[in-house]
């Protein structure tokens, strides 16, 4: 994911990169859910800052903007109030603006002076509480999405702002109704953020916009280090969902993933998946695939399909219907992705084998599979940052025979003995449980 900035400032361009197999195929409807290729997109910023006092023009729309008269020679002081340390001192007396490198939330504290006479002109104390507040959560990643929507709720209860949450179209439709203190714009209409006092951005930052995130994401994981960006709690926070949906099958059943947008976050283990869902079948479980795609091929370098032993309930299908049929699962067992994150937003226990991602960075399962004698954890590592366009991304051994053995050294007895700790399967199933190892 990516926000790139235009070179006229008040315009910010965000964009979101996709390694998902360049297929030509119709771009996915709202009635579906996100499609990467739907995330290109501009947020258009007033060009003269919304606020004013004495002639002098400001808010924190990108960062701070302060615009003083032309002519008029003046000294801007910006302090941070939670430590009342002076961040930044600027003298300006040709009317240009003045904007701020940090682009993430500080309670800032400006102080505009008029040089000829020492008058203040502005001694403002950031307080957003009434006031219009645009958060903006990039469209493309389902994950993403799960992990940051809620983020507005938040800053709107701890600060009291009127928060507008512009996201995508399919998002809005499935979660409106469970937010109604929100106003939600579709990023897709490139939408004016008109008299906002203050904006921000939710995102997993590239490597060069070091000044638009407080810590990089690698110590804080997906939600928290967007929480760090936006001040508010740094708590695990679910989207609400409608959870009423009737039970689709009357015999007990899993739900799996086994597709994501990187070859790095699938189980590579050689036909790991129809181990595990034959076991499951032999228990009397129904194992269902529900990812969208059947296949993937990365650019022909990397074939995958979804493992034949599970019944195939893949395709372009509403995420209601996914919804619909999560919340009655006895577990899901994924990848780091989007359909985990959905999971865990419907309550039920996730099972996630991951190889590239540690503890934290996703949400908290306690149901993680990891073999740490082997390389891993490469994007919790702070020297790298995940490169959205490479077909494989394996940063340490890429090209190598060791390439993402992260994944491939997961063997299916570490996901059984993982599911046999599960509570649900425990008492279905006391005697496979106790083989646990």
């Amino acid at each position: 994911m990516k926000y790139s900035l235009s070179p006229a400032f008040a315009t910010p361009q965000i964009s979101v990169a996709s390694t998902v197999p360049q297929k030509r195929v119709p771009l996915l409807g709202p009635e579906i859910g996100p499609d990467p290729r739907n995330a290109n997109c501009t947020i258009r910023l007033p060009r003269t800052p919304t606020q004013e006092e004495n002639g002098v023009f400001f808010d924190f729309n990108f960062g701070y903007r302060v615009q003083c008269p032309a002519g008029v020679r003046c000294r801007v002081r910006v302090y941070d109030r939670e430590s009342d340390l002076l961040l930044a001192e600027h003298v300006t007396e040709d009317g240009a603006m003045i904007v701020g490198e940090r682009k993430y939330y500080i309670p800032y504290r400006l102080e505009v002076t008029r040089l000829s006479d020492d008058k203040v002109l502005v001694d403002h104390h950031f307080d957003c509480a009434g006031r219009p507040v645009t958060i903006v959560v990039p469209d493309g990643g389902l994950g993403d999405n799960l992990a940051w929507m809620p983020l507005a709720e938040q800053f709107r209860q701890k600060y009291g702002a009127d928060v507008t949450c512009v996201i995508g179209e399919w998002l809005i439709r499935m979660i409106r109704d469970q937010y109604p203190e929100l106003k939600f714009v579709p990023i897709g209409t490139q939408p004016p953020l008109g008299g906002a006092y203050a904006c921000y951005y939710c995102a997993i930052f590239p490597k060069d916009r070091k000044n638009w995130r407080p810590s990089d994401h690698q110590n804080w994981g997906m939600q928290r280090s967007v929480q760090l960006a936006l001040g508010v709690p740094l708590e695990d926070i679910k989207v609400r969902l409608k959870l009423d949906s009737p039970r689709p099958c009357p015999e007990p059943f899993v739900c799996i993933s086994a597709m994501a947008t990187n070859p790095a976050k699938h189980w590579n283990y050689p036909d790991g998946w129809n181990t595990v869902i034959r076991w499951l079948r032999s228990l009397g479980y129904r194992v269902f695939c529900i990812d969208r795609d059947k296949e993937l091929a990365f650019g022909g370098v990397f074939p995958t399909a979804i493992p034949a032993e599970a019944e195939d309930c893949t395709g372009a299908k509403p995420l209601v219907e996914r919804i619909a049929m999560m919340q009655h699962a006895d577990f899901f067992i994924g990848l780091p992705s989007g359909l985990s994150w959905l999971a865990w937003n419907c309550n039920i226990p996730v099972v996630m084998i991951s190889g590239f991602s540690l503890e934290g960075c996703e949400f908290p399962t306690p149901y993680r599979v990891t073999n740490f004698k082997y390389c891993h954890g490469c994007w919790n590592d702070s020297q790298e940052f995940f490169d959205m366009t490479a077909m494989v991304w394996c940063p340490r051994h890429r090209g190598t025979p060791r390439e993402i053995e992260c994944t491939k050294m997961i063997s299916p007895k570490m996901v059984m003995n993982t599911i046999r700790r599960l509570p649900v399967f425990r008492e279905r199933h006391p005697e496979e449980a106790a083989k646990q190892e």
